[in-house]
């Protein structure tokens, strides 16, 4: 019998969906991952469409273990009263800036909600019973636009709360057509209400990002393709989000596109450079003179040098245009140099005049 109940809420976990307004997924409320997955949970159990108000619901302690995965029979009452005492002391919070019609100045707004009317868990009872602040009405029900919805499935194994915030945040803008999100840091931390400890970004990247995207990455139906970052003079302040869904045919063959593309642009641009001289630094006077592919993946081009003097081959990677714009500054350093040398610039000047008249094809001639 249990091991029916068991598939029962394997196969409604898989079929539960969570429905917001798109406000609630970028607005401020504290919960570790457990908490998180259990708002998430109780909200998979509306239907957004159609309930009016919240009702005075109940939920069995078994299927709450069993959402939380809890292995090998695990009970803990102890902990489910924890988690019920901490939940009734959570709040919505909307934190704003808003434009003051009189005044025509900005003002910000701070507003903050009760999830709960009530939670309560009685000991020796087998349920939780519980009903939504009315207040989230607006935010949870009779949704008919601007709202994102996700697959419970898709966050159940998150191991951060963290995680499945910023997952929110990713489908919300999937759903908009939108593939990448920037974000200042400091607003990116206020809404995931990180702690004080984490607000260095060595700390940040480590524990919030980073777990972020190897919980999105291994346990979703998206793919956080990269984090930008963006600095202000030496300092970090905003981030981008590049992501999509996985084994999204579109999306790789846009992604071979946008490749090939830029490895053409690339090409391009280092053949300009053949046979030209730079100068660079540990190296000397090198002349470019061709370039290969790194590899048989073809994602990294090899810019082949010679050195002017020994003949002796020397090979740089160019990954980007960045490495582009280093080939850039070592032929403009090259010119500096050889300009600043006059002899060479004189012999040139006369070596040109002599090619335009025809007296340096006579001497060699002579010569033969």
């Amino acid at each position: 019998m249990e091991t029916k109940k068991k598939k029962s809420v394997k196969t409604k976990a898989k079929k539960a969906i969570v429905t917001q307004d798109n406000r609630f997924v970028y607005a401020k409320y504290d919960m570790n991952a457990n908490e998180m997955k259990f708002f998430m949970w109780i909200v998979a159990q509306l239907n957004s469409q159609r309930d009016k108000f919240f009702q005075v619901c109940e939920i069995p302690l078994s299927e709450i273990f069993q959402m939380w995965q809890w292995e090998n029979g695990r009970i803990d009452y102890s902990y489910c009263s924890q988690i019920v005492e901490s939940m009734v002391r959570k709040v919505y919070i909307e934190d704003f800036k808003l434009l003051d019609e009189k005044t025509m100045k900005e003002k910000s707004v701070f507003q903050a909600m009760p999830l709960f009317k009530f939670i309560r868990y009685e000991q020796g009872q087998n349920y939780v019973t519980y009903q939504l602040n009315d207040s989230l009405t607006k935010y949870l029900l009779d949704l008919k636009r601007d709202f994102t919805q996700l697959k419970f499935s898709d966050i159940q194994q998150m191991k951060s709360a963290y995680s499945i915030r910023i997952y929110n945040m990713l489908v919300c803008e999937l759903k908009q057509n939108r593939q990448s999100l920037k974000m200042n840091l400091s607003v990116l931390q206020n809404i995931l209400e990180v702690p004080k400890s984490f607000y260095e970004w060595f700390d940040f990247n480590r524990f919030v990002l980073k777990q972020a995207q190897k919980d999105i990455n291994a346990k979703s139906n998206l793919v956080l393709l990269e984090i930008k970052t963006f600095k202000t003079g030496r300092k970090i302040t905003d981030l981008e989000f590049i992501f999509d869904y996985k084994n999204n045919d579109k999306r790789i063959a846009r992604e071979q596109e946008k490749q090939e593309s830029f490895n053409k642009a690339l090409i391009k641009a280092v053949e300009s450079y053949i046979g030209k001289s730079v100068y660079i630094k540990g190296y000397g006077n090198l002349i470019c003179e061709s370039w290969n592919w790194e590899n048989d993946k073809k994602e990294r081009i090899m810019a082949m040098f010679l050195h002017k003097e020994t003949d002796k081959p020397v090979g740089f990677l160019v990954k980007s245009f960045k490495d582009i714009n280093s080939i850039q500054k070592a032929k403009d350093r090259a010119e500096e140099l050889f300009y600043l040398d006059t002899e060479k610039v004189q012999k040139a000047i006369d070596t040109r005049k002599q090619l335009k008249s025809g007296t340096l094809f006579d001497k060699f001639y002579k010569k033969v």
